[in-house]
């Protein structure tokens, strides 16, 4: 996301120095797009998911199961040097500003059951009912006005390429699709559809999937055809 060729527009047209929630704006997008949370993760995640007791930051955080899209709990890593600056300024900025805060010490004195981001009201971004789930309505709307910002809307960018481009930058910077299964939440055919959608760098990657299910439905066949022999 940050080499990526959407993180100019996406994050400098939405960072800019009259805007009171600019650091909220950019470790949003950089969470969706470094880390691929979704829309409902970014609404729930609380303070103490990244900030220990002591006040430490969690590079490595698990994001519990009642918070993500598909009902699993789901480890992300934030060794990305960009986005743990943008963390930073935006927990200072929530101190700064009161937001959040309780008189004392533990949790860099925030309060660690309060949502992580706020709205543009500096509250906690709502969500709606349906049946029973529940819709982050406000956060999309959010999400998909920062990409208009960015005069990305008319080229397609939607909020499910934040998290696309996290595959494609975990693939780039050398994690296994195994990896990226697991910190994504993404099954092995989504991120196989996602990698050969970057046609500029990983064009041989189709042909390396396909050849790969093929093997493995050889091997499923040749099992088969010994166990009869078998029994």
């Amino acid at each position: 996301m940050v080499d990526g060729e959407l993180y100019d527009p996406l994050i400098s047209r939405n960072f800019g120095q009259t805007t009171e929630l600019k650091h909220r704006n950019k470790l949003l997008l950089l969470m969706a797009g470094v880390l691929g949370l979704r829309e409902i993760e970014l609404t729930l995640v609380t303070v103490s998911v990244f900030i220990a007791p002591d006040g430490s930051f969690n590079e490595f955080a698990v994001l519990p199961d009642t918070i993500t899209r598909d009902g699993a709990e789901r480890p992300v890593v934030l060794a990305n040097v960009e986005l743990k600056k943008a963390f930073e300024k935006y927990i200072k900025w929530l101190i700064e500003s009161g937001i959040n805060t309780m008189p004392n010490k533990h949790y860099l004195g925030l309060n660690p059951n309060a949502h992580l981001f706020v709205d543009d009201n500096f509250k906690p971004f709502t969500v709606q009912k349906r049946g029973e789930s529940i819709s982050p309505h406000a956060m999309n709307k959010l999400l998909d006005q920062l990409i208009k910002n960015a005069g990305l809307w008319d080229a397609g960018v939607r909020r499910l390429s934040l998290v696309r481009t996290c595959v494609i930058e975990s693939y780039r910077a050398g994690m296994s699709t195994n990896d990226i299964m697991i910190t994504t939440g993404f099954s092995d055919d989504s991120i196989a559809k996602i990698l050969v959608m970057d046609y500029s760098v990983y064009s041989p990657i189709s042909e390396w999937f396909i050849k790969r299910k093929t093997t493995k439905q050889n091997r499923l066949e040749a099992f088969k055809r010994r166990r009869k022999w078998m029994i």
